[in-house]
């Protein structure tokens, strides 16, 4: 067995803890991501795939800087634990928060696509006009 000590123990604790916080942020993120297909089986699975590789790998690293590559369980419940504080407490209105920019967005989308519409078509009228009265004066010029 390997000594550590508690104080190395509660420091690897509260770091595993923050460490939890930002896979949280990064767990809202692509949320967010994934809320803002219409497809949403597809979406969702490839962003939980890719989470669980981001936790894996952050869990490693952090095992491998704070506790010399072994994976202790207070490191897993720790990040655990704070990937939950924050999914539950500040997760929810960054999530919330992201939708009202997400309709905004949509709005602006949707006003600028019909806008160019409009003036595609006014665009494509003026070109068949002018084509159209080419083709008359050449018609009348042959009779």
């Amino acid at each position: 067995m390997i000594d550590v000590k508690l104080t190395d123990q509660t420091w690897t604790f509260l770091c595993s803890f923050l460490s939890g916080v930002l896979l949280g942020l990064v767990y809202i993120l692509f949320k967010c991501f994934r809320a803002s297909f219409n497809n949403r089986r597809i979406p969702t699975v490839v962003f939980d795939v890719m989470f669980m590789l981001i936790f894996t790998i952050i869990t490693c690293l952090f095992s491998i800087g704070f506790t010399d590559g072994f994976v202790r369980y207070y490191v897993v419940i720790g990040e655990i634990v704070g990937l939950l504080a924050f999914k539950f407490t500040l997760g929810y209105v960054f999530y919330k928060l992201f939708e009202h920019i997400l309709k905004f967005l949509r709005k602006i989308k949707e006003i600028i696509i019909k806008n160019i519409s409009v003036i595609l078509k006014k665009l494509l009228k003026a070109g068949h006009k002018m084509l159209y009265n080419k083709v008359n004066k050449k018609a009348k010029s042959a009779n």
